[in-house]
Parts: C-alpha cells; sequence; structure tokens
C-alpha cells in the first residue's frame, strides 16, 4: 500500500488509550476520513487495544501502524504476549453475557475487514477501512430501488 504510512510504540500500562485514540483521530483528520468513519475506526482500535492491555503483560509494547492511500486506512495493532484473536467470540458463557462480549459484533460491522495472525509470540491485527463506499450496482433510498441510475419502484410483497 503505497501512500502515507506512521507508527507509535507504547508501553502498555493504564492511560495509553488516550494517547491511541488521539494518533487515531489526528490521523483521521489528516486524510479527512469523516467524523462517522473516523469515530468507528477509533472506537475498534480503543476496543481491541482494550482488551490487550487488560489481558496481558504489562511489560512490553503496544505497536500501532497506520497506512492509508485514496482508497482505504489500514490500522495494524501489534502486541506481544497471550494469543488474542479479536474474532473468536469468548468462550466463557458468563463473559458472552457481558457488554464485552459485543466487541466481536462491533468490529466486523464497523471496519470492512479484519485479519489477525499469530507468528511465534506476536499479535497481529489488521483493520481495513475503505475510504469511500464500494461501488455497489443496487443502492436503495427506502423509496424505491435505483438500478444502474434509474428509479425502480417498490412495492410491499415484490421480491
Amino acid at each position: 500500500m503505497a501512500g502515507n504510512e506512521s507508527y507509535i510504540e507504547i508501553e502498555k500500562k493504564p492511560g495509553v488509550l488516550e494517547y491511541i485514540s488521539d494518533f487515531i483521530q489526528e490521523k483521521s483528520l489528516g486524510i479527512k476520513l469523516g467524523f462517522k468513519k473516523t469515530w468507528e475506526l477509533m472506537l475498534v482500535v480503543d476496543e481491541i487495544c482494550s482488551n490487550i492491555l487488560s489481558n496481558s503483560p504489562s511489560d512490553s509494547f503496544l505497536k500501532i501502524i497506520w497506512k492509508s492511500d485514496d482508497n482505504c486506512v489500514k490500522v495494524e495493532i501489534i502486541d506481544k504476549g497471550w494469543p488474542y484473536n479479536p474474532l473468536e467470540s469468548p468462550s466463557d458463557e458468563d463473559e458472552m453475557c457481558s457488554l464485552g462480549a459485543m466487541g466481536t459484533y462491533m468490529i466486523e460491522k464497523m471496519v470492512d475487514s479484519v485479519d489477525y495472525q499469530r507468528i511465534r509470540d506476536i499479535n497481529k491485527v489488521s483493520l481495513t477501512k475503505y475510504r469511500r463506499q464500494k461501488n455497489n450496482h443496487m443502492k436503495s433510498n427506502g423509496k424505491g430501488d435505483k438500478t444502474n441510475g434509474k428509479r425502480v419502484p417498490h412495492y410491499p410483497g415484490s421480491p
């Protein structure tokens, strides 16, 4: 991915989430990502980083890499510690009932793609957020469908 790339590396300790959010917000504003997309990206990064910080040894670092081009933003979250795949639902039934179990659902809904890799003792989560809506041949506005720029009436009960 050619374009804008930078990173921060911070010690895992209390209070770093605000620093991470500031980094994501600053980078998003720099490329005019837009309020909603910035907010969604910040929320997902915050969710993943807070889980990493609360479930891993505090004697290591967390690296956040920002990459952007005209098409998308890619944020990579890298840490050394216990395996943590944000796409796996919690196995503990009590945790499934808690608000924290919403993280997996939220991540899948707020970013366009997520990838997790575990290499030796390193966790790497890659998030991709497209800067523009992917072209779709059919878009609905609730009052009828548009197909290739032509309005097609929508009738209740029609397929």
